[in-house]
């Protein structure tokens, strides 16, 4: 846990960062650069974008430093992946990387010891919008430079960077959009930048609580640590709506991505189901067998969180939520079906047809109508589908159906 000089030098890099305007992704980057340069004394940052047309590492950000200029004069703001190197390392492994005499290390490229004289680095991964998308390289010329707490910062730094690479990259595509239909939903527009800023305002509010609650822990101090618990819950709630706010852009937009792995749909909704539980509300999982997706880890865990929290806030106390997990064979092959039944009211038949409408609320009007949207954006990006209806003496049933991967 940092002390409290990393504390304020933390909080003041953070604040220095939520203040950089969502301008274009290289002016954004270039003040993100700035702003961790000052923090540390360091003779040069850079914020390395990978650019598939060229198989390279790109500085799309880089501070405005002396060492900057001459980096860009040998040509070394352009890293190929072929080059190898620390940056390309830490970008390919994902693995932080810190040294303080650089000269003597055969794995740094000879431009950026002999070209440029750097003695002490410090690279750490760059993620924007939770996909690798780079690396975060802080240089100086005097060994022995960097210490492990401003490793720390970096890497702590270098997930706000990335925030403010997507926001840039985000607002960009929204201008781009603007020019090239001419016609943007005035509403849309300002809830994306509204949820844009409104994270950017939560997110150090968790941080700071977090701090709190390290020192409740070190105190012994029960009370305050149920009122902390309880405050980082409605944080935590507040953050996923703001990520629903800022997916259903995505979705709009184009820009959702998915990385498709083989996903465990069962264990996925085991760990959604113990995360999501509470003493009045139980989540009941039933699975057979084994059942293996092609998805994106991060967004069906999105997908099944939204539909669990849809049935949990229909259900009456004390009734649990059932879930069941199995294989469902179909002309185009077999697939994972996942039934969510809750025990609540159910949909009435007027309703049905629009629960999956964008920001469409019911008749109770709670929410802001945007869950069950991207739960059913998510599952056709995946091939797959989301639908609703009555379970017969229960609640509401929402079936997803996701294409299943046949095991050897």
């Amino acid at each position: 846990m940092p002390n409290a000089a990393n504390d304020e030098r933390y909080l003041a890099t953070l604040q220095r960062l939520l203040e950089i305007p969502a301008t274009d992704t290289k002016t954004a980057l270039s003040h993100a650069a700035d702003a961790l340069a000052a923090a540390l004394g360091a003779d040069k940052v850079d914020a390395f974008i990978y650019d598939a047309t060229r198989d390279s590492l790109v500085a799309m950000g880089t501070s405005t430093q002396p060492l900057s200029a001459l980096e860009k004069q040998l040509g070394l703001d352009v890293l190929p992946l072929s080059n190898k190197g620390r940056a390309v390392g830490t970008y390919q492994s994902g693995q932080c990387f810190r040294c303080g005499n650089l000269r003597d290390d055969a794995g740094e490229i000879q431009g950026i010891k002999e070209g440029l004289k750097v003695q002490s680095v410090v690279t750490v991964p760059l993620d924007v919008g939770q996909r690798r998308r780079g690396v975060v390289l802080v240089s100086s010329l005097k060994p022995d430079f960097f210490s492990e707490a401003d490793a720390t910062l970096v890497a702590s730094a270098a997930k706000w960077i990335g925030s403010v690479a997507e926001r840039a990259e985000l607002s960009e595509a929204v201008r781009r959009t603007a020019i090239e239909q001419s016609r943007h939903s005035t509403a849309e527009e300002i809830i994306t930048v509204l949820a844009h800023d409104l994270r950017n305002y939560v997110q150090p509010v968790m941080w700071r609580i977090h701090v709190l609650k390290h020192r409740a822990t070190t105190d012994d101090r029960a009370a305050d640590l149920a009122d902390l618990d309880a405050a980082l819950g409605t944080l935590s709630r507040l953050t996923a709506l703001v990520s629903n706010l800022l997916d259903s852009t995505r979705l709009d937009s184009g820009l959702y991505q998915l990385d498709l792995q083989p996903v465990d749909l069962a264990g996925l909704l085991q760990e959604a189901a113990a995360d999501l539980s509470s003493p009045v509300h139980a989540i009941r999982i039933k699975s057979a067998q084994p059942i293996v997706v092609a998805g994106d880890r991060v967004r069906l865990r999105q997908c099944v969180d939204n539909l669990l929290a849809n049935a949990l806030s229909h259900s009456p106390e004390n009734a649990p939520v059932h879930v069941f997990v199995d294989r469902e064979n179909t002309e185009r092959g077999p697939l994972a079906r996942v039934q969510v039944i809750d025990e609540g009211p159910g949909i009435p038949e007027s309703i049905l047809p629009h629960v999956f409408e964008k920001f469409f609320t019911g008749a109770a009007g709670s929410g802001l109508g945007l869950g069950l949207y991207v739960a059913k954006r998510i599952a056709s990006a995946h091939g797959g589908d989301l639908s609703a209806d009555q379970y017969a003496g229960k609640g509401a049933r929402f079936t997803l159906r996701i294409p299943m991967i046949e095991r050897a």
